[in-house]
């Protein structure tokens, strides 16, 4: 553990019951009375978006919403939402909903009032010296997008996803409010939250992992541990709801002191060529990934294990192999599959899963074990052999 550490992160963050009726007055309070509100069909058609918006306009906003924001975004969907923010020329943008919808209202704050593109962006174009007023409010507990500079997005020309990784990027106010996540469907919840739980693993086990990373992590993996059973089997429990959003807040703040490793370097392929939810490809791998790496820390394996409920006192089971059971059981009650054909993944797909996961170095340098190629294929090999 690195007892250094950098961290950037959003200039204010409000979590709480009900928080989100705090969002007029702090706009207005700012001087801003021209808004865009970033949303997908999914937080329009529950009531979510209707409610901020009601909110603004109390407050003698206005505010213009958007809301087909797709929920795996491309370059082009991002290009087509930019074009429409530029029509309203805001002076803040409001992202609501899950990991990538907050992840285009961060670089559309960025590009608002430049000409460049987010493909600029992808390949190294510095970033213009000035963002516009950024609020993200997550409706989901999983990526932690709202607590990173990070915004990544496919690339469909070729075959990847990329990322855009600057300070410019943290938004200067993040709302937490559990409320707004109880629409989720168990899936989501489930799914998500297994997105938290690999932030917290994956950063806690990282290369870079520090201090801080530590402390966040360990107390992120301690939370949904607890927490993620109860929101997925009663969705109105205001406190795992609750615990799950600072978890995941946790973990995406992980994320931007230490960074993640193996099962996303694994993940990112099948999203982009077969587009299988994040979480969900996230989630089938962990247990694989994991029992792989946690032999290269064995004291992290032991405190990852205890925040799982496992003590020295219980006998002869070890530390690795009680958290694999873990593991297993929590897919197991979560009811999430880990079958890769499900998602029509092929044998023949193997070479090309295995090279592009492989030569993902920002994240498998990070992995805190190096690992072959062969190492990869034969976790992608077994997912497949699940039925």
């Amino acid at each position: 553990m690195k007892l250094a550490f950098d961290l950037a992160s959003s200039n204010r963050t409000i979590l709480g019951v009900d928080s989100i009726n705090t969002l007029g007055s702090v706009v207005k309070a700012k001087g801003y009375g021209k808004v865009v509100v970033l949303m997908d069909s999914g937080i329009e058609k529950s009531g979510i978006g209707e409610r901020l918006l009601t909110i603004l306009k109390e407050s003698e906003i206005e505010a213009h919403s958007i809301s087909n924001l797709p929920r795996e975004p491309g370059v082009p969907d991002v290009d087509r939402v930019m074009e429409q923010v530029k029509r309203f020329s805001p002076e803040c943008v409001i992202a609501v909903g899950g990991g990538s919808v907050l992840d285009i209202g961060k670089l559309c704050a960025v590009l608002a009032s430049s000409e460049l593109t987010v493909l600029d962006l992808l390949d190294g174009v510095s970033l213009p010296p000035h963002a516009t007023f950024t609020i993200l409010v997550p409706t989901t507990a999983g990526t932690g997008s709202e607590a990173t500079k990070n915004a990544i997005i496919a690339i469909p020309s070729r075959k990847t996803k990329g990322a855009v990784v600057h300070e410019l990027l943290l938004p200067n106010l993040v709302i937490l409010d559990p409320v707004l996540t109880v629409s989720m469907p168990p899936v989501i919840t489930a799914t998500t939250g297994m997105d938290a739980l690999c932030h917290a693993m994956e950063c806690y086990l990282s290369q870079k992992a520090n201090v801080l990373s530590d402390l966040l992590a360990v107390e992120a993996i301690r939370l949904i541990a607890g927490a993620i059973r109860k929101a997925y089997e009663d969705g109105t429990d205001m406190t795992a709801r609750s615990e799950m959003l600072l978890a995941s807040y946790y973990a995406g703040m992980c994320i931007a002191l230490s960074g993640t490793n193996a099962v996303h370097a694994m993940s990112y392929p099948l999203g982009t060529t077969f587009h299988i939810p994040h979480g969900q490809s996230n989630a089938m791998l962990l247990p694989l990934v994991m029992k792989q790496n946690l032999t290269a820390i064995p004291e992290k394996t032991r405190i990852i294990a205890e925040c799982f409920g496992y003590r020295s006192s219980d006998g002869t089971v070890r530390p690795a192999e009680y958290l694999d059971n873990e593991l297993n059981s929590l897919l197991t009650d979560l009811e999430i599959t880990r079958s890769l054909g499900q998602f029509g993944v092929k044998l023949d797909d193997l070479d090309a899963l295995v090279g592009s996961a492989y030569g993902n170095r920002r994240l498998m340098d990070n992995n805190p074990m190096e690992w072959t190629k062969g190492q990869i294929e034969a976790i992608y090999r077994e997912l497949l052999e699940e039925m």
